[in-house]
């Protein structure tokens, strides 16, 4: 069970014709936020700075916070019910084309571990609603890598509410993130299995 607090933002947009939700999860370092405002207060901020990461086409809907070993959210906020306001992106599709929505890009931290294999250990983050250059091909969209490689310094920075540093959960401190120039693929609840034949 993960000895660190952690907070879950969940994105939406459109895949297959219908909406489409997609989460990320962060461990944190910092001061537990002690009460639901403090909670919206985090998530708000995650969120400003994860709008310049995305077009408009992906919104953020809901976000959950959770105390040290706790697998139950003890914070709930659905961004879709007033007060509240969804959040959309607002990163320039200029010079970019949309890709399928199974298409990810990836971005990671280094843990400062290494395996047994004498390997780096990393804390990996998927992101969907992502873009390549207009010419096509495997790369992700140049401004899109360049917006969510500064999203990952901010994470570990400390600058957000709580003094809030993404980390491992069991705390190991990150550092280096790097976002790939190439695009992945991670599938979607709703592409489903594949039929019998």
């Amino acid at each position: 069970m993960p000895d660190m607090p952690s907070i879950t933002i969940v994105s939406r947009f459109t895949y297959r014709g219908a909406n489409e939700e997609w989460s990320n999860t962060y461990h944190f370092s910092g001061t537990t936020p002690a009460n639901a405002t403090a909670w919206k207060v985090l998530a708000d901020a995650i969120i400003d700075e994860t709008k310049a990461c995305f077009p408009s086409t992906v919104s953020f809907v809901r976000a959950y916070g959770y105390a040290a070993g706790n697998d139950n959210s003890v914070a709930q906020i659905d961004y879709t019910v007033a007060p509240n306001v969804v959040v959309s992106g607002n990163l320039s599709t200029t010079g970019a084309i949309p890709v399928s929505g199974d298409v990810a890009a990836t971005t990671r931290w280094y843990t400062g571990a290494t395996s047994s294999r004498g390997k780096k250990v990393y804390c990996r983050k998927y992101w969907h609603g992502v873009l390549a250059p207009t010419a096509g091909g495997d790369l992700l969209f140049t401004n899109q890598k360049n917006a969510l490689n500064a999203l990952g310094g901010v994470l570990i920075g400390g600058t957000l509410p709580s003094s809030f540093k993404y980390c491992g959960p069991q705390g190991a401190v990150l550092s280096a993130p790097q976002t790939n120039q190439y695009l992945t693929t991670r599938t979607l609840k709703r592409r489903g299995k594949r039929p019998p034949t």
